[in-house]
């Protein structure tokens, strides 16, 4: 089957399992981490995160008894993530442009928690961290697979 004839793209499927992976390893690895640091592990075993997040420690969810190696907005984007991939179906026939617009929407809020908080207007909590990330990767997921949706049918329409 090609795209476009009812089944979704190739394209699309490896992007998902890509973006599936790559949410559920960042995910697993931060929760074990966890779940080690909380049993006597050492410490260190947090820098690899410091990659991808700054990680400070009041920003963290805390699970174990101890805090995450990443903070609650980028649980928030990876979780998003995996709820983006579950709602495509719902979505899959959704213009690029009206997602992009979604998209800008749901992040929206994010931006303007993380830029009230850095220039000390207010501190944010964890709650709101956790949930201005899930909507935006919500969001992000579900436009980035939607485009490519796109493009494939674009690709297969007749011409």
């Amino acid at each position: 089957m090609e795209a476009g004839d009812g089944e979704v793209s190739r394209d699309t499927r490896i992007f998902a399992l890509c973006l599936a992976a790559l949410a559920l390893i960042i995910l697993g690895s931060a929760t074990l981490t966890t779940f080690a640091t909380a049993h006597g592990a050492p410490q260190f075993m947090r820098w690899p995160f410091k990659v991808m997040c700054h990680g400070i420690p009041h920003r963290c969810l805390t699970i174990f008894g101890t805090q995450m190696p990443i903070c609650a907005r980028c649980v928030g984007i990876y979780a998003g993530f995996l709820g983006g991939l579950a709602l495509f179906p719902l979505f899959r026939w959704a213009s690029e442009r009206a997602m992009r617009i979604a998209l800008f929407v749901a992040t929206t809020p994010l931006f303007i928690d993380g830029v009230t908080q850095a220039l000390r207007f207010r501190e944010s909590t964890n709650q709101l961290r956790l949930a201005t990330g899930l909507t935006t990767g919500v969001m992000l997921g579900l436009w980035a697979l939607v485009a490519i949706e796109t493009r494939a049918r674009q690709r297969f329409a007749p011409s």
